[in-house]
């Protein structure tokens, strides 16, 4: 009898400081992989050339010919064209490009585009955190704040797409400016960014990894500080909980790999805020979430079943 070729996928997670990409089966695993900067510089032509010659090289390494193609893009994405709505200065001039038809003209696949924190989050209801779960919210805690909601197996959009954006939140009226143009939000208190500046705060020395070491090392002030970032973020877990009531919170994102320093005072805050059980788990994937969650939203099986899961 002979043998069906494998059914392959690639998937995308572009960001703001690199765009990685990898073939991936139908089983989850990583056929070829690749990552490379991107070239902010070079604002939207750079971007789209640089994310067309990553794409023509996954090609020619992957085993066999692949089925589509699913791409993670920081910024507001409307997922039904594929087009940005908006994104931050991160990605200059990303505003408005049609992501998907600029693929497909490229490509002869079809091509799917969404937020990179959903695909993240489809990513990780495929095979992470999430696998047993149909409705969920992921946190993603990084250079800001990203978040994502499924209910039922179906990733929450909102009217303009902006549903689960935990990172705006206001959790201090009238405090620090957000780069929304609101003032006091999650992300400005609990993210990379936030915690540059709470370790330049206690040292001028300091950087965030200089901070987690001093958390780790017993030094007082970072303890104390580390307490107040905890409890700020334990706030944004009880709103996410009272609006949404999801069985997990999923949280990921760069930070995730520091939890040793801030877990324990998450879940002392929590309980210290609210007597609701709030079910916290951290993520699985990793930096491969969103580059699983792109293949998979190409896959036949999630498009007809709309859901995260299997």
């Amino acid at each position: 009898m002979r043998k069906s070729p494998p059914q392959l996928y690639l998937g995308v997670d572009l960001g703001g400081t690199a765009m990685k990409g990898a073939v991936i089966g139908i089983d989850g695993s990583f056929l070829a992989e690749q990552s490379v900067r991107t070239p902010v510089e070079g604002g939207r032509t750079g971007i789209l050339a640089a994310l067309k010659v990553l794409i023509a090289d996954l090609l020619a390494q992957s085993p066999g010919a692949i089925e589509g193609i699913g791409i993670g893009s920081a910024g507001r994405i409307d997922a039904g064209t594929g087009t940005v709505l908006y994104a931050t200065d991160n990605l200059p001039g990303w505003t408005g490009t049609a992501v998907t038809a600029e693929i497909a003209a490229a490509f002869p696949y079809p091509v799917f585009t969404d937020n990179d924190v959903n695909v993240a989050a489809i990513g990780e209801g495929w095979l992470g955190a999430a696998e047993d779960l149909t409705s969920f919210a992921f946190m993603a805690l990084g250079t800001g704040v990203g978040g994502a909601l499924v209910a039922d197996g179906r990733l929450i959009r909102g009217t303009k797409g902006a549903a689960g954006e935990f990172g705006h939140m206001l959790v201090q009226p009238e405090g620090i400016p957000c780069n929304c143009g609101q003032r006091g939000c999650l992300e400005q208190y609990v993210s990379g960014t936030a915690l540059n500046r709470i370790a330049r705060a206690i040292s001028p020395d300091w950087d965030s990894y200089t901070f987690i070491e001093a958390v780790r090392g017993g030094n007082a002030p970072a303890i104390r500080a580390m307490n107040e970032f905890a409890r700020i973020m334990a706030i944004g877990l009880v709103n996410v909980q009272n609006l949404f009531d999801p069985p997990v919170i999923l949280l990921g994102g760069g930070l995730i790999d520091s939890r040793d320093a801030w877990w324990s005072p998450l879940e002392r805050a929590l309980r210290e805020l609210t007597p609701a059980e709030i079910a916290v788990r951290p993520a699985l994937l990793g930096n491969r979430a969103g580059i699983l969650g792109a293949a998979r939203m190409a896959m036949p099986a999630y498009r007809l079943n709309k859901s995260t899961g299997g």
